[in-house]
């Protein structure tokens, strides 16, 4: 019979260590000669393999006349191997959270010169819209302009809404300059939304910039999602004095 041993590679066992290890539950106590046979894996791995499978708690040996015969564990000790593993995994996810702290320091460090950044996918598009969420504090502002056409897409519209209700939860403020033929649009996709303030402007206006803090990120959905960061302080304030400039000739 078949059997899809996919889920075992995918909670750590090697393809040699499952070939052994089901190798044993056929042959049940074995010397490693018809273990090697049956797995079709070289002996001096199949040793390797054996001790790693001891030390997993999957199989076990006994000595008789100065030769080991190995048998299986049940099966069952595999969710104890998981159960192990997920300890395992939490030790090291309090320990890295220790060195956190001075690895963002080393990130922000970095950071403080001019960076650049080519995202694409909707995860790329993601991953700019939650930096705007993690760097901005609740009643904190960024400035952005229209997406435009862009918005008649489902997916970004998805992209948009699943993103607001996050904003909205931090409390973060937007103030977004569109033109004045893509009111109709806000109106029906994004009307009532907190924290948010809308003005159109006559004329064509840049599309999918959005500002904030020393960040620019440029959005266009056209072929691939893609979003282009630019993190400079002074190309930023440049960018805002732009918006506001337009924001101020702008009407609600």
């Amino acid at each position: 019979m078949y059997m899809n041993t996919e889920i075992l590679e995918q909670i750590g066992f090697t393809k040699g260590e499952i070939r052994v290890y089901l190798a044993l539950l056929e042959l049940g106590e074995t010397t490693t000669g018809p273990v090697i046979e049956k797995s079709r894996i070289t002996g001096s791995k199949v040793y390797e393999i054996l001790d790693r499978l001891i030390k997993k708690g999957l199989v076990s040996y006994i000595t008789k006349e100065k030769t080991r015969y190995f048998q299986p564990a049940s099966p069952k000790r595999i969710l104890d191997y998981i159960s192990q593993r997920e300890i395992e995994l939490e030790n090291k996810k309090v320990e890295i959270e220790k060195v956190l702290p001075e690895l963002e320091l080393k990130l922000k460090e970095k950071e403080k010169v001019q960076s650049s950044h080519i995202y694409e996918g909707y995860e790329g598009i993601k991953t700019v819209f939650n930096l705007i969420l993690e760097i901005l504090n609740p009643n904190e502002e960024y400035l952005a302009f229209t997406l435009g056409e862009e918005l008649k897409q489902k997916n970004v519209i998805l992209l948009l809404k699943n993103y607001h209700i996050k904003r909205i939860q931090k409390k973060i403020k937007v103030k977004i300059i569109a033109n004045e033929k893509d009111k109709p649009i806000f109106e029906k996709e994004l009307k009532n939304l907190k924290y948010l303030e809308v003005k159109y402007y006559k004329n064509p206006v840049p599309l999918g910039i959005f500002i904030f803090k020393d960040y620019i990120a440029t959005f266009t959905f056209k072929e691939k999602p893609t979003a282009f960061l630019i993190k400079s302080e002074q190309i930023a304030d440049s960018y805002k004095d732009f918006f506001y400039s337009l924001w101020n000739a702008s009407k609600s």
